[in-house]
This record gives C-alpha cells, sequence and structure tokens, in this order.
C-alpha cells in the first residue's frame, strides 16, 4: 500500500519507558536491540513507541492496529496491542497533509525466554513495521 492510500508506520521503538503527553513523545533509555534478563520469574518493563502517518485520504475513518510478538522464526507470540483509531482533520490543517499520530505503550510482564524476537506492527491487518531484539539471560551480579 502506498503512503497515500493509507497509515504507514513512521518509527517503532523499544524503551525502558515512554509516554505521549500534548502529541510529544518522551523517552527514557529508548532505541534499544537487546534487554539483560537476570531472573526470568521478575517482571521486566518495557515500552513501545509508535508514530503513524495519516495522509490526508485515511482521515475520518477507523483504521486496526495491532502489535505482536515474534519469536526468530515469525511465530506470533501473542499481541501487545489490539486497538483502533481515527484521525481527524482539524481546521486549520492544509488540504492534503500527513498526519503523525504517536503512541506510548508501557508494559510490565515476564520476559520471554533468552533468544531473538521482534516486535511487529500492523495496520488495517497489514504489517507494517518490525524492530528485532534479544532478550539475554545472565547471572544475577555478586555481593
Amino acid at each position: 500500500m502506498a503512503l497515500d492510500e493509507g497509515p504507514s508506520v513512521d518509527f517503532l521503538l523499544l524503551a525502558d519507558y515512554a509516554e505521549v503527553i500534548g502529541g510529544k513523545l518522551y523517552l527514557m533509555g529508548g532505541a534499544w536491540d537487546r534487554i539483560t534478563v537476570h531472573d526470568p520469574a521478575q517482571p521486566v518493563r518495557f515500552s513501545i513507541a509508535l508514530g503513524i502517518l495519516v495522509p490526508w485520504t485515511a482521515t475520518n475513518q477507523t483504521h486496526a492496529l495491532r502489535v505482536t510478538l515474534e519469536n526468530v522464526d515469525g511465530q506470533e507470540q501473542g499481541a501487545l496491542v489490539e486497538s483502533s483509531f481515527v484521525t481527524g482533520r482539524p481546521p486549520e490543517l492544509r488540504p492534503g497533509s500527513t498526519q503523525r499520530v504517536v503512541l506510548a505503550v508501557n508494559s510490565l510482564g515476564s520476559p520471554p525466554p533468552a533468544g531473538e524476537y521482534a516486535i511487529v506492527a500492523f495496520i488495517d491487518g497489514e504489517p507494517r513495521h518490525r524492530v528485532a531484539f534479544s532478550v539475554i539471560a545472565v547471572p544475577p551480579p555478586g555481593p
């Protein structure tokens, strides 16, 4: 699908923490591609920061957003986000303009086993962006 036909993913980042305030994205510990786990029984906090570009022709329509975790073989391990969004046309927006929608999703849960994974963002059922990352198991630091 071409950019002017529907929404596309501008960026997808993994972070320690992310939030959106007033349309601006704030990140702490962003853009990592590996996470070290000392104790798999302890929950791990991580965030997904996502920027979606919505062209003029795709505004005022409901779009489906799904973000999944995949293993190294490309098999889905579960959905992290399942939602929908609608982007309107503010009166001051110039006709034909593209708008950026920024989202932050924070999670606290058990880490997957050590290995290679990917976070995949789908819009309207189509994969739009993939970010690979590794989970690395190491023993806890000594006293």
